[in-house]
């Protein structure tokens, strides 16, 4: 079992790490607040991470009122490898997992491109989104080189402080296989799902954003219908890691809220 410290009022929430077997893959996962009734949410770390980077926060403190279920993505962190990566494939991919563990509508809360992988999911079957937040989204397309995007993280503090973040929640588990490309980021864009998100939709993001600028905050926030912008000051693109109190009460009010 995994003991993890809470930041902020919330009781802290124990997580056990938990691994299951879906169809020809392994996928390993963190698990809290099951005691919860309600949906469960659902929780997509980013590229090159795994679902340890919810820790410290927001995992337990999201786990105060939720039943919370956090992946390491296949071909990322300790799951196995899928046979073919696309979001299609990601979003077919974590239905069977959800159906395996007996649980049919959920929250959703993407980083990253988790994030791109959260809106592909709900655009699949909307019906089984009951909210979604979409936390620094990857998945729009860039108007500087590809060659820059490195240079650009440099100047990113969230990212600076990312090693020290890892190390206070454990190091990130070596992956089983082969990383994830890097084109599912950079190529799987998302314009076209936009306008199937439905569900009510909070997008978070931190003003600082050197990886994923603002402006694509922005521009979803426009073009999903019922979707609004949290802008996080003061914070790059790990919003929830620089600024874990105000990420978490804005999380957790949406989540309360009667929108449906």
């Amino acid at each position: 079992m995994i003991t993890t410290e809470q930041t902020g009022p919330a009781q802290s929430q124990p997580v056990r790490e938990r691994i299951i077997r879906v169809d020809a893959t392994t996928i390993r996962f963190l698990e809290a607040g099951a005691s919860h009734t309600g949906p469960p949410l659902l929780m997509l770390h980013g590229y090159r991470s795994s679902a340890n980077n919810w820790l410290p926060n927001p995992l337990s403190a999201l786990a105060a009122e939720h039943h919370v279920i956090a992946p390491d993505l296949p071909g990322l962190g300790r799951s196995g490898e899928m046979p073919s990566y696309g979001l299609p494939e990601y979003a077919v991919m974590l239905y069977a997992f959800l159906d395996a563990l007996a649980i049919g509508a959920v929250n959703l809360l993407g980083h990253s491109m988790g994030a791109q992988v959260a809106i592909a999911m709900a655009a699949n079957r909307p019906h089984r989104i009951n909210k979604l937040v979409l936390v620094d989204s990857a998945g729009l397309p860039r108007l500087e080189p590809r060659w820059q995007l490195p240079f650009r993280r440099l100047t990113d503090s969230s990212l600076w402080s990312l090693r020290g973040y890892s190390s206070r929640s454990g190091r990130q588990p070596r992956p089983l296989g082969r990383r994830v490309s890097p084109k599912i980021v950079q190529r799987a864009h998302i314009g076209t799902y936009l306008k199937s998100l439905t569900m009510p939709t909070l997008i978070v993001w931190g003003s600082r954003d050197r990886v994923v600028p603002l402006e694509h905050g922005a521009l979803l926030a426009r073009n999903i219908p019922h979707a609004r912008l949290a802008i996080i000051r003061a914070s790059g693109h790990m919003p929830f890691a620089q600024k874990p109190e105000e990420f978490n009460q804005l999380v957790l009010t949406f989540l309360r809220s009667l929108e449906c």
